[in-house]
């Protein structure tokens, strides 16, 4: 039972962080969605929760990880695009 408390307690500090990146409007419109007449996608993450706090926790981390990698995977990115670009001006110049 303390382990899926603190498993919730950990997707509620998650939703808190992806709200501040996309914006609250946008993620309760993706949580509530649902197909058909099913359960919504906030019930069915909320049920896998309660039903597997451990594995929650693991899947949690890993997206924390990969939110806090996000910024410099997109710099590294974008520089490696930029030096591309500009090494083949540079090879298309010479000719």
């Amino acid at each position: 039972m303390i382990k899926t408390f603190g498993a919730l307690n950990e997707l509620r500090k998650l939703g808190t962080r992806i709200e501040k990146i996309v914006g609250k409007k946008r993620l309760d419109s993706f949580i509530n969605k649902r197909k058909g007449l099913g359960k919504s996608k906030g019930h069915k993450i909320v049920q896998y929760t309660m039903d597997k706090p451990s594995s929650a926790k693991r899947r949690i981390a890993r997206i924390h990880k990969g939110l806090d990698a996000a910024p410099y995977v997109a710099t590294g990115g974008a520089t490696l695009t930029v030096a591309s670009m500009l090494s083949s001006n540079k090879n298309n110049n010479k000719g």
